[in-house]
């Protein structure tokens, strides 16, 4: 079960549809010798706490990565997912941001998986090894793309 997080902003749903996967673009410095780190869910500063994800109830891997790519200008490898019962299943919340009226640019579908009450660096750590392994099972979902 989710653990509870800070108060929703205006405009952020909590997904609670544990079958919803959740696309996330895999920064082609975060493979190794064919395996992806735990980076791809540990949050960075600049994060403060929201691993972004989009949802695959509004998008394919394929649009998430184009939209990445050609209209956001980052760079990725490809697409690995995890459903929303597998962030659950590490104590922690996706939360669909896409309403939030701010200056913020956010892709279509977007969402993140909420590390905010997650204060331990080793924490972060532990649940971000668990869900890349989580991902892992399932493979690419789009990709991998070369460079």
């Amino acid at each position: 079960m989710a653990t509870d997080g800070p108060s929703l902003r205006p405009g952020e749903n909590e997904i609670t549809n544990q079958e919803e996967k959740l696309w996330r673009q895999v920064n082609p410095g975060w493979v190794h010798d064919g395996r992806v780190s735990s980076q791809l869910f540990r949050p960075t500063p600049k994060d403060t706490g929201e691993v972004s994800v989009t949802r695959s109830s509004l998008v394919t891997p394929e649009e998430s990565h184009r939209h990445h790519t050609e209209v956001m200008g980052y760079a990725s490898a490809g697409v690995y997912y995890v459903d929303v019962a597998e962030v659950q299943e590490v104590g922690l919340r996706v939360v669909d941001d896409s309403q939030v009226d701010d200056e913020d640019e956010r892709p279509p579908a977007h969402a993140y998986v909420d590390f905010k009450s997650v204060q331990s660096k080793g924490d972060q750590q532990r649940r971000a090894s668990k869900l890349r392994d989580k991902a892992e099972k399932h493979g690419w979902q789009y990709g991998p793309v070369a460079k």
